[in-house]
């Protein structure tokens, strides 16, 4: 998308505090993750054509995948009715999309006992991809 038709998008839309939650999900409809973007980091991903995010807690646009080389190419964009969210179809490149290693960040489920119960299977050991750096959320 040209830069132009970029901006006449971005300003269309209602960011809160800045930002604006992004849902990425794959072309068969399974959610990969949510993110938060900015007014920046989506620019950035609509004229690149690749997934950027804001960091909340590191105050700072990434792009999916810089790290790990799993980036997320953008095939369709889509906003909710009251302009403050949006909605990508991606071709996730790579085994996965969360840094747990496993395709969806969506891999537990909660159980009527109230806890949650992995229902995927891992796809990448995250400590190779991502070294040192990674850390696990429990």
């Amino acid at each position: 998308m040209s830069s132009v038709n970029a901006m006449k998008l971005v300003s269309k839309l209602v960011f809160k505090n800045g930002l604006i939650p992004a849902v990425a999900k794959n072309n068969i409809g399974m959610v990969l993750m949510i993110g938060f973007m900015n007014k920046e980091s989506l620019l950035k991903t609509l004229t690149t054509g690749y997934m950027h995010y804001y960091s909340r807690t590191r105050k700072k646009i990434w792009m999916k995948g810089e790290e790990s080389g799993f980036k997320q190419r953008v095939l369709e964009v889509r906003v909710n009715c009251e302009n403050n969210s949006l909605l990508f179809t991606v071709e996730q490149e790579g085994p996965g999309a969360c840094h747990m290693g496993y395709e969806t960040c969506f891999y537990r489920k909660a159980s009527p006992r109230g806890v949650f119960k992995k229902v995927e299977e891992k796809r990448f050991n995250p400590r190779k991809v991502y070294g040192l750096k990674f850390k696990k959320i429990s």
